[in-house]
């Protein structure tokens, strides 16, 4: 994946200041998270500083969002993905999980089941859904292929 993210170069003049493959996986389980940026605050500002390069968390902190591109291998297949990159700090959302952040996603390939208590969805390529802080929640991928969704959190703290 190439990341590309603009601002302004030493001079004030507009410029890209970052290039290439995004800094920051994390490997999880089931789970491959690519941070694609972090912000602190809103409103947010143009910093020459790359906040994704930080140590990952689940959150972005209070005021905060993250953009990030999480991948979901088939069923328990993740496991042996990445042998003994289990983050411990991503462990927590290996079950249905809930969190403090109104999360927009959008799934771009494959197909994932989202369970929400007692109800689940199956969703495809195109599909989104706006996930709302506190909200229990867990993604299955229980298709053939790997699922990929893009996904912006914004801090409800």
């Amino acid at each position: 994946m190439n990341r590309v993210v603009t601002g302004y170069d030493e001079a004030g003049n507009p410029a890209i200041i970052h290039a290439g493959e995004p800094p920051t996986v994390i490997h999880a389980g089931r789970y491959r998270t690519t941070e694609v940026w972090v912000s602190d605050g809103t409103p947010p500002t143009v910093t020459r500083s790359d906040t994704s390069t930080r140590p990952w968390e689940l959150e972005p902190g209070p005021g905060g969002a993250c953009f990030r591109i999480v991948e979901i291998a088939q069923g328990d297949s993740a496991a042996a993905d990445a042998p003994g990159t289990l983050d411990e700090q991503a462990e927590g959302f290996q079950e249905a999980h809930a969190t403090q952040t109104l999360d927009y996603v959008t799934v771009l390939s494959g197909q994932v089941t989202l369970v929400i208590g007692e109800s689940e969805v199956t969703l495809g390529p195109g599909d989104c859904v706006v996930q709302q802080p506190g909200v229990p929640h867990d993604w299955l991928n229980r298709g053939s292929e790997r699922v990929v969704m893009a996904g912006v959190l914004i801090s409800a703290r």
